[in-house]
């Protein structure tokens, strides 16, 4: 049937993606091959995925695509200070492109692939993309986590306003996204410490958990909670949660930017791929390492709902408050308190009580021996008075 079109433009496949994060991501890395075919070949990155797609029907052979994504390859890895583009909700923010990393890299490498088969047809063999395709090996270059000393200095250096959000993320390790989507519906204040309920909708896994709030934000948060109505967002700024992420992540860097003109760990970068050490993902790393510090590493990633855990998190639901209490010392910022951290501290303690029970007992048995004492004393000085005054008579 010649009058069905069986191809789709790239914008319709856009707009068929639902995740609207997803969409954005595929528009942007489309973005970044157009520049690469503009400077390359002098054509948009829809003439030259064209071109592609028209060699591979005729010959069914897939080495120009490979040539082509190589030289891709290649032009990420490196500057390109001469190309300029602007961008934000009213293109005001000049940039330049920069060389990227590897990971990311890959990731491009990836989307383009996808995008020729959705789109044109094209099927690549993955195995052939992996073994053609040079992409060097992206160094780990995890956030680095907060200390508590940065921590601190970072907290008393942004308005009260944003203050409790960050205090929120300090004590859940929750990702932005679903502190974003927290309703007051969610909320539970009447047990030991003020219970969050993260709903599976929310989160990165897709699996439902919980969190608690420390005693040192509490009071803030009880302000703000009682302040909400049921169903309404407490930290959201907008009820599609990407626009409430970029909010945040724009704030964050505001106030890392600025706290490193005194303080310049916070404006330290990876050589490599010229990425901030400090990132908004590394309070959540600090979340999972006070964590790790109070009783363990497994809890640490337990904690932050890491995927690798998520069967332990569900084995141990019941032991979460215990667990969190014992951590809450690790995880304040402002505030501490006395922990009991250990079942052998809980024994050492045990044993104390008793021995000063036992002092108490021996020490109430010597004063009453000694008021005996005085008693009879007493007594006796009572009846030589008697028998002097007897004498004295005579």
């Amino acid at each position: 049937m010649s009058y069905i079109d069986n191809k789709i433009t790239v914008d319709e496949y856009l707009k068929n993606i639902q995740i609207k994060s997803m969409r954005e991501q595929y528009a942007s890395i489309i973005h970044q091959f157009d520049f690469f075919c503009t400077d390359e070949f002098n054509k948009t990155a829809n003439q030259v995925l064209d071109d592609l797609a028209t060699d591979w029907e005729e010959e069914r052979n897939s080495n120009k695509i490979i040539t082509v994504l190589n030289k891709f390859v290649q032009w990420c890895l490196n500057d390109h200070p001469e190309i300029t583009y602007y961008h934000g909700k009213y293109n005001h923010i000049k940039r330049k492109i920069g060389k990227k990393n590897p990971s990311t890299v890959k990731l491009y490498v990836n989307k383009i692939r996808q995008l020729l088969d959705d789109v044109w047809n094209v099927e690549v063999n993955i195995n052939k993309i992996s073994r053609k395709i040079k992409i060097p090996k992206p160094e780990e270059e995890e956030p680095e986590a907060f200390t508590k000393e940065q921590m601190r200095i970072f907290l008393d250096s942004i308005s009260n306003t944003k203050k409790l959000q960050f205090m929120i993320l300090k004590d859940t390790g929750m990702r932005i996204q679903e502190l974003c989507q927290i309703r007051k519906k969610d909320v539970e204040i009447g047990g030991k410490r003020v219970k969050i309920s993260i709903q599976s909708r929310y989160t990165k896994t897709k699996r439902a958990r919980i969190c608690y709030i420390t005693r040192e934000t509490e009071p803030s948060f009880l302000r703000l909670y009682k302040s909400k109505e049921e169903n309404e967002l407490l930290f959201g700024t907008n009820e599609d949660s990407e626009v409430s992420k970029g909010a945040f992540q724009t704030s964050f860097a505001y106030y890392r930017d600025k706290i490193a003109k005194t303080h310049s760990e916070f404006g330290e970068k990876y050589q490599s791929s010229d990425r901030h050490k400090k990132t908004i993902h590394s309070i959540r790393s600090y979340t999972s390492t006070q964590c790790s510090i109070a009783i363990d590493e497994t809890w640490g990633h337990e904690y932050i709902g890491h995927k690798k855990y998520l069967g332990q998190y569900i084995r141990n639901q019941d032991q979460f408050l215990e667990k969190f209490i014992r951590s809450e010392n690790q995880l304040m910022i402002y505030d501490t308190i006395e922990v009991v951290d250990s079942d052998e501290r809980v024994k050492k303690l045990e044993e104390e009580q008793a021995k000063s029970k036992q002092d108490m007992i021996a020490l109430t048995d010597v004063m009453n021996q000694l008021s005996s004492i005085r008693a009879d004393n007493m007594k006796k000085e009572q009846e030589i008075k008697e028998l002097q005054e007897i004498l004295a008579n005579r």
